[in-house]
């Protein structure tokens, strides 16, 4: 899914930056798979726990998972180091050259399904953390929200409430 193309996900978070004085959407780094916000004022970083919370604002309005990602790359300049850019991008993804195409997490070599079956199996959050050390709590909590997702997809009313369709 091309995320910086959709329109609602990226109004969506236009509109949640809109709480944060000195952030804004970057559509020019923006690109594919991954949403750029950069900071008004430069040399100024946005700290954790404000990346964190437009995540998680994002993710409950559109009902898809994402991490925040260490650095921004863009045509060979790494915005990451400048300090004042972060990337949302989502955290289960597909890739047809990794794993046949099935979901993963992080673009990593670790399928939705591993995780499922682990947790099938009877395996504690702390014990899947210390099996796949790659993984984080979010990471296991995205496998759950993607299956449920899978089975049982958002509906698509009409009138005026906000939906996300993707």
């Amino acid at each position: 899914m091309k995320l910086s193309e959709n329109p609602k996900i990226v109004e969506t978070l236009k509109r949640i930056l809109k709480d944060y004085d000195n952030l804004e959407y970057d559509e020019i780094c923006s690109n594919g798979k991954m949403l750029c916000v950069k900071a008004i004022e430069p040399n100024t970083k946005p700290g954790f726990k404000i990346c964190e919370n437009i995540r998680n604002k994002l993710e409950k309005t559109t009902n898809l998972s994402f991490y925040v990602s260490d650095s921004v790359r863009l045509d060979g300049v790494d915005f990451g180091k400048v300090g004042t850019y972060f990337t949302l991008r989502l955290r289960i993804t597909s890739n047809p050259e990794k794993c046949g195409g099935r979901p993963c997490i992080r673009g990593m070599r670790i399928r939705v399904t591993d995780v499922l079956d682990l947790l099938a199996s009877g395996l504690s959050f702390k014990e899947i953390l210390e099996e796949m050390p790659d993984l984080n709590s979010d990471d296991i909590v995205a496998c759950l929200k993607y299956a449920s997702h899978k089975i049982d997809p958002p509906m698509i009313r009409k009138g005026n409430h906000p939906v996300i369709t993707v």
